[in-house]
C-alpha cells in the first residue's frame, strides 16, 4: 500500500486523517513546524512543506485551516490560531454579536511537496459564528462554527455528522487520488 507523510504536531489533525484515508496509508511525523505570520495561507503551508522536507527528507504533506470572519473583512484568516489563543471562543461571539455579523467561512489548505514541486488542494465551508460556545466535540473554534444551514456547532456533532460538512475528507481524496495517478 502507498504510504504518505502527513506532518503535525496536532493529534487531532491525526485522528481525523487516519479515519478517512482509505486507499493510501498515513505515516505521521510528530514534528513542530514553525509557522510564519502571513495573510496568504499557501505561504505559510509552502514555508512548512519546505521546513518539513528539509527535516524528514521526504515527500510529506501538511494542512492548515483558515477562519474569516465577515464582520472583521475576513480577519482573522491565517492567523486564527493566535487570535483563537488571545481572545478565545466567547470574545470571538461577543464580537461578532457586537457587530452586527455573524458570518464567516473557513477554508482548509493541503499542502503536498514532493520532493521538486509543491501541490495545493484547498475547500472551504460557509457558515455563521454561534451567539455562545457550545459543544465538546472537535477541538479549538469548533464550539462556534455553525455549518450554513444548520443550528449546531461542530462540536455539537459526531465526527460522522461533521464530515458532511467537514473538508478534511475531501482533501484526503484529492490527495489519495493524485498520489495514486502518479
Amino acid at each position: 500500500m502507498l504510504q504518505v507523510n502527513f506532518v503535525t504536531k496536532n493529534p487531532h489533525k491525526v485522528q481525523d486523517a487516519q479515519k478517512l484515508l482509505t486507499k493510501i496509508q498515513l505515516c505521521h511525523k510528530n514534528i513542530e513546524l514553525p509557522e510564519i505570520q502571513s495573510l496568504d495561507p499557501k505561504e505559510i503551508i509552502n514555508f512548512k512543506l519546505q521546513t518539513a522536507f528539509k527535516k524528514i527528507q521526504q515527500p510529506c504533506f501538511v494542512m492548515d485551516t483558515s477562519l474569516y470572519l465577515d464582520c472583521l473583512n475576513g480577519f482573522p484568516g491565517p492567523l486564527i490560531k493566535w487570535f483563537f489563543e488571545q481572545v478565545g471562543d466567547h470574545k470571538i461571539c461577543q464580537i461578532c454579536r457586537l457587530l452586527q455579523n455573524q458570518k464567516c467561512h473557513y477554508k482548509t489548505i493541503l499542502g503536498y511537496f514532493d520532493g521538486e514541486k509543491s501541490h495545493f488542494f484547498e475547500e472551504y465551508t460557509e457558515g455563521t459564528i454561534a451567539n455562545e460556545p457550545r459543544g465538546t466535540n472537535g477541538f479549538d473554534w469548533d464550539t462556534i462554527f455553525v455549518p450554513e444551514g444548520h443550528n449546531l456547532t461542530f462540536a455539537e456533532m459526531t465526527f460522522e455528522q461533521k464530515q458532511q460538512f467537514a473538508v478534511t475528507a475531501k482533501l484526503l481524496l484529492k490527495l489519495e487520488n493524485f498520489l495514486l495517478d502518479k
